[in-house]
């Protein structure tokens, strides 16, 4: 119905051969808190196809990975995650999508400060990373927290030159503002444009659900032509469980058979 796009299903180590039996254009590898990165790299430089590295939400010890923070020796930390990840899959899977960090447990007024904590983190990494834009509501570890970065085009473009390019999450646009969601998705294409490398594909609907399946949430799907040519990520909420049974069902849709 939509095709022709590259279309593929998120995975980790655990799930990886379940995920790759389906009919996919290629994988995007979550790397979790604790995984060991030397299997990450194995992973990597066995798999024969088309792979992306996703870095983790979290730090091993359970803090979210913050590129954005006001506290340097935790922005160190998670500079330096990142960077361990991206060297795990250096040769094979490039690039990877990272996070901006900026959640807190209430609503930034001014984000000034933590957008040049922003630049000056991926100022120090490598420049193959794939920055992902952020729904206003960030769900961690049961509660709901506030995300206060890269929710419009105009956002974006203040790091465009501090990385490869960007991961648009289509559901993340749609709740990345209070009104007129459906707008704030197109304008992410258009007025990105080049920039858009990847995305990540599914419905959602408001206040802040996510990873619906396709067709069963509020959006328009208006902005389909503008995925042509790119990868394009079925992230569907728990789309991996039996047997991969949501990603296959988000195929199907998605190619009208």
């Amino acid at each position: 119905m939509y095709s022709p796009m590259r279309l593929g299903a998120m995975a980790t180590l655990r799930d990886h051969r379940i995920i790759s039996a389906l009919q996919l254009d290629f994988l995007e590898l979550l790397v979790l808190p604790n995984d060991d990165l030397t299997e990450v790299a194995r992973f990597c430089d066995d798999f024969d196809g088309e792979l992306i590295l996703h870095a983790p939400e979290e730090l091993p010890d359970g803090r979210l990975i913050d590129l954005s923070s006001d506290d340097q020796k935790y922005r160190e930390e998670s500079v330096r995650r990142i960077r361990e990840v991206a060297r795990a899959g250096r040769d094979t899977a490039r690039p990877v999508v990272v996070h901006p960090g900026g959640v807190s447990e209430s609503p930034m007024g001014d984000t000034v400060a933590i957008t040049a904590n922003l630049r000056s983190s991926l100022d120090l990494l490598d420049d193959y990373l794939w920055l992902e834009n952020m729904p206003l509501h960030y769900h961690h570890r049961g509660r709901k927290l506030h995300s206060n970065l890269m929710h419009v085009p105009l956002k974006m473009k203040e790091v465009e030159d501090l990385v490869a390019g960007f991961t648009i999450d289509v559901s993340h646009a749609y709740l990345g503002v209070a009104e007129n969601g459906n707008e704030n998705v197109l304008a992410m294409f258009r007025e990105l444009g080049e920039a858009v490398k990847h995305v990540h594909l599914s419905d959602a609907k408001r206040p802040d659900i996510e990873g619906v399946m396709i067709g069963e949430g509020e959006m328009d799907m208006g902005f389909m032509p503008y995925l042509r040519g790119l990868p394009v990520l079925l992230e569907i909420w728990d789309g991996h469980l039996n047997g991969g049974a949501g990603f296959r069902e988000a195929l199907r849709r998605i190619r009208g058979k």
